[in-house]
């Protein structure tokens, strides 16, 4: 008996699938990357625009402080409508002026886009009459620079004429 071999086949290595993208994966990966980089440039254009408002409104209300400081020093008899207290040079206009001394100042302030500002004084009004002895003063400085930045702040005190 004569033996026989078996006879030998050649087998192919088994095929590996192909290994990488295909070309919708990678179209769908870039516009997934590209919405999430357009929402967070989103956040940080409302931080910057954040940032700015605040900004804004610190120095309106730095400056509104500061007039109302101004009208508390000079007191019940200081808080008068005239040139020698709202200068022109110091950039105060005065818009209204009563017989009685009172009325509305105008100015502006420079770190602001488009400020204008008012400084009302009057004498205080209860609604049942006027009381002679006691003046309102109220601050009101407004500033444009586009619809997300633009504001206005607001503040008052009440002077009282002590003998």
């Amino acid at each position: 008996m004569t033996s026989r071999r078996p006879a030998l086949r050649i087998q192919a290595p088994p095929r590996r699938a192909a290994s990488g993208f295909t070309l919708i994966e990678l179209l769908v990966t870039i516009t997934l990357l590209a919405i999430g980089l357009v929402a967070l440039s989103t956040l940080f254009v409302a931080g910057i625009v954040s940032d700015m408002k605040a900004e804004r409104i610190q120095v309106a209300s730095n400056r509104v402080r500061q007039e109302l400081e101004r009208m508390r020093s000079a007191g019940y008899s200081g808080a008068l409508i005239h040139t020698d207290i709202f200068k022109p040079a110091d950039g105060y206009s005065i818009a209204q002026q009563n017989l009685d001394l009172t009325g509305t100042v105008s100015f502006t302030e420079p770190l602001l886009p488009a400020s204008a500002g008012t400084i009302e004084i009057s004498y205080y009004d209860s609604g049942a009459g006027i009381y002679p002895n006691l003046k309102r003063v109220s601050v009101t400085l407004s500033w444009g620079g586009g619809r997300r930045t633009q504001g206005t702040v607001r503040a008052g005190t009440l002077l009282a004429n002590r003998p």
